[in-house]
């Protein structure tokens, strides 16, 4: 049922709950697990680019970041011994980035951790699970 599933981390707790849960149903389902680490570059207005004290430039975290952020994940994945590959992709829109690897990998179950924000921000914002969960091809678990 659920062969190949795409995990959402962050490095949060609620995203290392998500890992958790993505072991187990592979476990149970014999499947592999993609984790996904999609590294948020802020949009930065035009005008304060350049102003005095601001850097004039928005760059990606390095790869050792990159590496330092997704290692909890992969690490709860290779105990609980199941198959994984880790991906690092960087976006301006981390429910974007996630919706496009979805839509090229085909996962059978997106899984990812709920960010807990308030009512009012998940309202004036939106939130990444909300939006994934409105706008994939496949069944959304999301972890608290």
């Amino acid at each position: 049922m659920f062969k190949h599933i795409l995990l959402c981390s962050d490095g949060s707790d609620n995203a290392l709950r998500a890992a958790h849960a993505a072991a187990e149903i592979s476990k149970k389902f014999n499947g592999a697990v993609t984790a996904l680490h999609v590294f948020h570059i802020p949009i930065v207005p035009a005008n304060v680019m350049g102003a005095p004290g601001m850097d004039a430039g928005v760059y990606p975290p390095s790869e050792e970041f990159q590496n330092l952020v997704a290692k909890p994940t992969l690490e709860i994945l290779k105990e609980a011994g199941v198959e994984f590959a880790g991906q690092h992709e960087i976006g301006y829109s981390p429910a974007d980035v996630i919706l496009r690897i979805a839509e090229e990998t085909k996962p059978d179950l997106i899984v990812l951790g709920s960010r807990g924000v308030g009512a009012v921000q998940r309202f004036l914002l939106g939130s990444v699970s909300d939006r994934v969960s409105h706008h994939a091809n496949c069944p959304v678990l999301i972890v608290r």
